[in-house]
Parts: structure tokens; sequence; C-alpha cells
């Protein structure tokens, strides 16, 4: 066996043999509380798809912003080139269908979670 490997498992053995005695060592603490890590306010699978829902809806109305800026750049930079007009269309009507598909989907989310919440509630 190399020198090496022995030195390393004169270290490891003992270490292993003494970690038990450490660990019970501590001190036993009080009683804690788990705090909720979304909120006191988000005690229900509800909440947290709620909380999801709005996020990916603020992330996605920015990316749609950046790719109106971005496409008018394309629009600029085409400088009368038919192809590349072309494809500054495209960038620019894909980015509404997708900003008009977050915008649905948003809006029908809230209306189901408006009704869940109007039924649940007498």
């Amino acid at each position: 066996m190399n020198k090496n490997y022995k030195k390393i498992l004169a270290f490891i053995i003992p270490l292993l043999f003494f970690i038990p005695f450490f660990i019970f060592a501590q001190p036993t603490p009080a009683v804690t509380t788990i705090q909720n890590p979304l909120g006191p306010n988000n005690t229900s699978v509800q909440d947290i798809l709620i909380k999801i829902m709005n996020l990916v809806a603020t992330v996605g109305a920015i990316v749609v912003v950046f790719f109106i800026i971005f496409s008018g750049y394309k629009f600029v930079a085409a400088r009368g080139n038919p192809g590349e007009i072309e494809d500054a269309k495209k960038t620019f009507y894909a980015t509404i269908i997708g900003g008009a598909i977050l915008l649905g989907a948003d809006i029908i989310a809230n209306v189901v979670v408006n009704t869940v919440n109007t039924v649940r509630t007498p």
C-alpha cells in the first residue's frame, strides 16, 4: 500500500470513530418551530400556485417587452433589406402572439382562481 494512502487512512479511521461522540456531545436544543419559508400567508398549495403564476406573468411581461425592443432594433438594422425586414416582422409577430398567449393564460388563471374562491367560501 502506498504511504500516502496509509497517512490518509490513519487520519480518517480515528476521525470516523470519534464523530459519533462529537455529535452526541452537543447540547439538546430547545423545541423550535419551523418557519414557513414562503411566508406566513402561503398556507395552501393554491397560494403557492398563485405566487408562481404571478411570477411567471411578471417575468414573461419583461421578456415580451425586451423582444419588442429587439424586433424594433432588427427593423432599424435591416436598412431596407427585404429578407431582414421579413425576419424582423416574424420576430415582432411571434412576440405579440406570445404576449397575447401569456396575457390570456393569466386572465384564465385569475378567473379560475376567483371562481374557486367564490365557490369555496360560503
